[in-house]
């Protein structure tokens, strides 16, 4: 009965994001850049955003969105090309207005970034941990 129960729990050890002096480096270019960035693409597409903009050094994704609007990004995205980070940025302020990757979320993203299939496809040849 114990092992159904470890299995059970899905308890899986967390991987943790390395830390040192690339890494703060990264955070201060990212806390100087990105909260700006996403100001200057939310008011050129119309989007309504008055919520905080985070900078973590996540191990799984480049970015997510909450549901008070507020923006976490990660510090690596100071690694990628300028486009992949506008990209990132635009995909998450159009959680803002659909809070799901349903036809309408997907409608507006096409709309503000025409090629997001490609840069999708691009995105997924940096790796993050």
């Amino acid at each position: 009965m114990i092992f159904w129960r470890i299995i059970r729990r899905g308890r899986r050890p967390r991987r943790s994001a390395p830390t040192g002096p690339e890494t703060e480096r990264l955070r201060a270019q990212a806390k100087a850049a990105l909260p700006a960035r996403v100001r200057e693409l939310a008011a050129a597409f119309g989007f309504d955003f008055n919520g905080r903009v985070t900078i973590r050094n996540n191990v799984s994704n480049w970015g997510s969105c909450s549901s008070k609007g507020n923006i976490n990004l990660n510090l690596n995205l100071m690694c990628l090309p300028e486009d992949l980070r506008d990209y990132v940025i635009l995909h998450e302020l159009c959680h803002l207005r659909y809070f799901n990757h349903g036809p309408e979320f997907h409608a507006l993203l096409e709309s503000v970034c025409p090629d997001h299939r490609a840069k999708h496809r691009a995105l997924r040849e940096y790796r993050l941990g």
